[in-house]
């Protein structure tokens, strides 16, 4: 006779618990946006976090520019709080942090922009921006694969560089009324299971900045497209300096 095992309840209990996390995390049903305010995993918020949890409005300001600039199923980070999946990778809080006099500390994710292919950071997407640019860099930089479009007009703002980092396959190109300039994760933004590419946008037609210039020439990505979010309104009042970290 076969001997027969059955797992106590409590255990049935976690499994199917353990289930619905990865079917949340995975966005197995629905649009995953949808289920905000929860967008990554818990973590550690440091006491001088400006925005200490992930707003509904912050994700209406995200899913409006991952369609602008991702194809289906792009994930966009630009309001402090990155996907999901990728919590494991970044378990430290990545957006704003008020410092002791009052300044803001600008966090990566904030006056920036990553582009997913999947809340896991492992998906692929085509990368798309805005029409309307009247001149652009002629090729990807050896470092960073960025390339720059300025834009008369672009979204809220007028004299506007965009800059696009870790671009693969590079071309532009018109495909169903939009521009593609490539897919994400080229130079300096695909590692082992994970892909993203960086953007920013500057004031003025300024080409790519040097580092020591983009901190005053940054434009908020979550107030150049739609109503800015929380976060980008808190920082019109208040100075800010970047935390200097990298792409």
């Amino acid at each position: 006779m076969r001997a027969t095992y059955k797992l106590p309840k409590a255990t049935y209990r976690s499994l199917a618990l353990v289930c619905l996390l990865m079917a949340h995390l995975s966005g197995a049903s629905g649009d995953p946006y949808e289920r905000t305010p929860v967008f990554g995993l818990p973590k550690k918020m440091p006491r001088n976090a400006l925005i200490s949890a992930y707003t509904h409005e912050m994700a209406v300001a995200d899913q409006l520019l991952a369609k602008i600039f991702g194809g289906p199923g792009a994930v966009a980070a630009a309001n402090s709080f990155e996907p999901a999946g990728l919590s494991n990778q970044y378990p430290l809080y990545r957006g704003d942090i008020l410092g002791d006099h009052g300044n803001i500390l600008t966090g990566h994710l904030s006056h920036a922009m990553h582009l997913y292919g999947s809340f896991d950071g492992r998906g692929e997407t085509s990368l798309y921006i805005p029409a309307g640019f009247t001149s652009h860099s002629s090729s990807p930089t050896p470092t960073d694969a960025a390339v720059t479009f300025f834009y008369p007009r672009l979204g809220n703002f007028s004299d506007v560089t965009l800059a696009v980092f870790h671009i693969a396959n590079f071309g532009i190109s018109q495909e169903s009324g939009r521009i593609k300039i490539g897919t994400v994760g080229g130079r300096g933004g695909s590692y082992a299971f994970y892909k993203h590419s960086h953007i920013e946008f500057y004031r003025g037609n300024t080409g790519l900045p040097s580092a020591s210039a983009r901190q005053r020439l940054r434009i908020d990505p979550a107030a150049v497209f739609g109503t800015a979010p929380t976060t980008a309104r808190l920082r019109k009042v208040i100075p800010d300096q970047r935390t200097g970290e990298s792409n």
